[in-house]
């Protein structure tokens, strides 16, 4: 499973590829959200990165016992799993603890596509990615990390952002907006369609005619949804990206769209 590895990367400041305008990540209030449709998870399971400050290194002590983190064995170094991306000195393993007491107090909203449904956590989900020596028998270095996993009140078939809330925080939810990238060359330009009022968000200046437009900084819109939070008038946008299996922008609207957060998973990076 990459969502893990793919924090990690984030944090440890690997160059992923750009959303239209800018690299977005999560808020301290909008948390980045993971969904991996899966026919072994008839759960129907999310994830997200924690509110809270989790100590993973000891989550994984206590629930990887068949695995010595500082001086691994060559027996337990084979059944780490090999990272695709970092050559053979890259290798990290997965794990499952029980749910934080700090983690399981709060209440949760999931911001998908096509709406916000409550979440209840019910465990942690940890990685542990190791950096070895050319001889692949010495730690150089490790690297905790981790995400909530959460139950959807019922299945969604994505996720963007979870944030700490009720429903009752949440109002005028509107999965139909139209939010459309103009065909036009040049810099990207894109409509929102408000009720009656049209507002426009440019991108920086990139030519959207060419090869250019079907790959990195000009995408169109898959969906778009609209609602209200403790009063801020927010639109999250899901993109048409052949390179990422999701890849959202939240926005904040006024009289003008202003990008806030931003969430890619699943990117051929």
């Amino acid at each position: 499973m990459r969502l893990l590895i793919f924090s990690i990367l984030v944090v440890f400041g690997a160059t992923l590829r750009a959303q239209p305008e800018e690299v977005l990540s999560g808020t301290d209030r909008f948390h980045q959200a993971f969904f991996e449709a899966s026919a072994s998870d008839p759960a129907n399971e999310v994830s997200f990165e924690p509110f809270q400050e989790i100590n993973w290194e000891a989550k994984a002590r206590t629930s990887l016992t068949w695995l010595n983190l500082d001086r691994p064995t060559p027996g337990q170094i084979a059944r780490l799993r090999l990272d695709e991306g970092g050559g053979r000195r890259s290798r990290w393993v997965e794990f499952r603890a029980p749910l934080d007491p700090a983690a399981g107090a709060a209440t949760y909203l999931l911001i998908y596509a096509t709406g916000i449904v409550p979440i209840q956590p019910v465990q942690l989900k940890g990685s542990v990615y190791f950096t070895f020596d050319r001889s692949i028998s010495i730690v150089k270095e490790r690297l905790y990390s981790g995400v909530v996993v959460a139950k959807p009140e019922h299945p969604v078939a994505g996720a963007a952002f979870a944030i700490v809330g009720k429903p009752a925080d949440v109002q005028d939810v509107d999965p139909g907006v139209k939010f459309v990238r103009r065909k036009q060359a040049g810099s990207a330009v894109y409509d929102f369609t408000d009720g009656s009022r049209t507002i426009v968000w440019a991108t920086s200046s990139r030519d959207c005619s060419g090869k250019a437009a079907s790959e990195y900084d000009c995408l169109d819109a898959e969906s778009a949804l609209s609602f209200s939070l403790a009063g801020q008038h927010l639109l999250l946008v899901k993109w048409k990206d052949a390179f990422c299996d999701s890849a959202y922008t939240l926005f904040s609207v006024d009289t003008t769209l202003k990008p806030i957060a931003g969430n890619e998973y699943g990117c051929d990076i």
